[in-house]
C-alpha cells in the first residue's frame, strides 16, 4: 500500500480512484458538458467545487482530497485545480508542446500512487467513495 493510500485511509474510509473511475469520470464530464450546452455544466460545477469534487467526479463519487491531510479540497482550491491548471495551465503547455503535456499528464494515472501531473502540481489525489 502507498504512502498516499495509507494517509487518505487515515483520514477517511476511502480509496484512490482506478484509471478506469477516473477516465470514466472525464468522458461523463464531456457528456455532461455537451448535454447542458456547457453552461449547466459550468453552473453546476461552481456549486458543488466547494464539496472537492466535480459533476462527473460527483456522479461516481469520487473526491478530489489534500495528499497530505486527505481533506476534500475547498472551493478556492477546486478552482485553482479545475480552472487555472486544468483549463488553462495544461491546454497552454499542451500546445506549447505539440500535445506530450496532455498525454503526459493523462497517462500518469497510471502510475501506482495514481496522481496525474496536475494532481502533482496541486498537491492532491482522487478518492473512490
Amino acid at each position: 500500500m502507498s504512502d498516499i493510500e495509507t494517509t487518505a485511509q487515515e483520514n477517511s474510509p476511502t480509496e484512490l480512484a482506478t484509471p478506469g473511475a477516473r477516465l470514466g469520470s472525464h468522458l461523463l464530464e464531456a457528456l455532461l458538458a455537451i448535454v447542458t450546452l456547457g453552461i449547466g455544466w459550468l453552473i453546476w460545477s461552481f456549486v458543488i467545487w466547494g464539496q472537492g469534487t466535480t459533476p462527473g467526479h460527483k456522479i461516481l463519487k469520487q473526491y478530489i482530497v489534500n495528499e497530505k491531510t486527505g481533506k476534500e479540497f475547498t472551493w478556492g482550491q477546486m478552482f485553482v485545480r479545475e480552472f487555472l491548471i486544468k483549463g488553462l495551465l495544461v491546454p497552454l503547455l499542451s500546445a506549447l508542446s505539440f500535445g506530450i503535456v496532455y498525454l503526459v499528464d493523462s497517462l500518469m494515472v497510471t502510475r501506482d500512487d495514481r496522481k496525474t501531473l496536475h494532481d502533482r502540481i496541486c498537491g492532491s489525489i482522487v478518492v473512490q467513495r
